[in-house]
């Protein structure tokens, strides 16, 4: 896995404030706790477009987090372009922020994160991109966010993503219904924009959470193909996740 240099000196810099804690937090149970989870999905899509050419992914995630909301982690997936040349299998991403309640009902997430994609062929393929997003999380089944990259996909220009949803469980069902609108500001990097939409359907059968999601777009122009992804791979698609927290 390769960090940042960004991502590698906030690390240590939480390490080093962190370490007097190390031990336990103030309520006497462990200050750092480990997690991650491993995804089968059917289809990697991310934004609305596919990341493996609507073919299976498998995703690995694991972090750190100390009890004072601060978490360092990384997640990797198998990607797919489309284009044989570009040296391109993986996707690895280092990510750093803190997580914590702002009040009552309302929970803020806040992190950076170092996208990269190991094994490409030169820099006419060096895609790699930092990204800072921020989620806020509200009346309990509501969140909205915002993303933001000074060099998106390494194209020398700016990237916002806008996004909004809800998840609200089906009775005693055990089910939960979810649904996100996004939009994805690519005018400075690419010349153009586009939208998104996912709507999904999540139930846990035992240690397992099983996710049926639809995703789609609109507004996306040969423009933002050029830079994205073919224009095929953002259209309508149904994909299944199968996911396994540790």
């Amino acid at each position: 896995m390769k960090k940042s240099s960004l991502c590698a000196v906030l690390a240590a810099m939480l390490a080093a404030t962190a370490l007097p804690a190390l031990a336990q937090d103030d309520a006497g149970g462990p200050a750092w706790t480990f997690g991650g989870e491993v995804t089968a999905a059917s289809d990697y899509v991310w934004r609305g477009v596919s990341q493996t050419m609507e073919d299976p992914a498998l995703q690995l995630e694991a972090y750190v987090e100390h009890a004072s909301g601060f978490y360092v982690g990384g997640f990797a997936s198998n990607v797919d372009f489309g284009d044989s040349e570009d040296g391109i299998d993986h996707e690895v991403n280092a990510y750093i922020g803190w997580a914590g309640e702002l009040g009552a009902g309302t929970e803020l997430d806040v992190f950076v994160s170092r996208v990269a994609y190991p094994g490409h062929n030169g820099a006419d393929y060096d895609i790699d991109y930092t990204e800072i997003e921020a989620t806020l999380g509200f009346a309990e089944h509501y969140h909205a966010g915002v993303a933001y990259s000074p060099d998106i996909f390494n194209l020398g220009g700016k990237g916002w993503y806008y996004y909004a949803g809800a998840a609200f469980p089906l009775g005693d069902s055990g089910f939960t219904l979810g649904a996100q609108a996004g939009h994805y500001d690519l005018d400075d990097a690419a010349g153009d924009s586009y939208s998104d939409w996912l709507v999904s359907l999540d139930r846990d059968f035992g240690p397992i959470n099983a996710k049926l999601q639809y995703t789609d777009t609109s507004g996306y122009s040969e423009l933002v193909a050029e830079s994205v992804g073919d224009a095929s791979l953002a259209d309508g698609r149904a994909s299944l996740l199968l996911t396994w927290a540790f």
